[in-house]
């Protein structure tokens, strides 16, 4: 059932999107109008095109930088963003933000469909936000370790995110459980990509050195 929280979440969203589809709206202006929620917020928007298996090369920098940032900031009790000034001035318009826009509103839509206030202690008051704030800055921290250009190598740790970004917004402690799953899935794709190039890589150095005279 709809709540007043949820409310005031939609009808933000609806309104960015119209400006957004008239003249543009910059970030910072859409962050103050979505208040409370806006750490969140972002984070959801900048996540959502990670969820695919394509590389988004310098976009992954900037957004892990940003999630980062974000959920440092949430873990020290900050109201709203403190965005480097570059990512403040973006200005959302054209199709592609709109649609990612309202793909927001859909996630929203769609995560209410398996959220449901639960174990609401985990993520209200400040040892709520220092979870949640954790969670997306351990997020950040496995977006932007440097691997191989490998499909998906972004998608879990973006599930991370969202599912931190879900817990906060719909007061869900289950999707926290679903965070911690991601991060976990997504270190050991690293390690075992790791692993990987670590043996493959030996074979072929050993290959190459039997055949080239030292």
């Amino acid at each position: 059932m709809d709540t007043e929280h949820d409310r005031s979440i939609d009808a933000a969203l609806a309104a960015c999107i119209t400006r957004a589809e008239a003249d543009g709206i910059g970030l910072e202006e859409t962050l103050e109008r979505l208040g409370p929620a806006s750490f969140c917020f972002v984070c959801l928007l900048l996540a959502l095109p990670f969820l695919q298996p394509v590389p988004l090369g310098p976009y992954t920098l900037a957004s892990g930088v940003t999630f980062i940032a974000a959920g440092w900031q949430m873990m020290h009790g900050r109201r709203s963003p403190l965005l480097p000034a570059a990512m403040r001035q973006i200005r959302l318009h054209g199709k592609g933000w709109i649609t990612t826009l309202k793909m927001c509103q859909r996630t929203l839509s769609l995560g209410r469909k398996i959220t449901r206030r639960r174990h609401e202690v985990w993520v209200t008051g400040r040892a709520g936000e220092k979870l949640v704030g954790w969670l997306i800055f351990v997020g950040g921290l496995l977006l932007v370790v440097p691997v191989a250009n490998l499909p998906f190598n972004n998608a879990f740790p973006a599930l991370m995110i969202l599912f931190a970004s879900l817990a906060w917004l719909e007061r869900d402690g289950l999707m926290v459980i679903f965070s911690l799953i991601s991060g976990v899935l997504s270190a050991a794709y690293f390690i075992g990509v790791g692993l990987l190039l670590w043996f493959f890589g030996a074979q072929v150095f050993a290959w190459f050195r039997s055949l080239v005279p030292w």
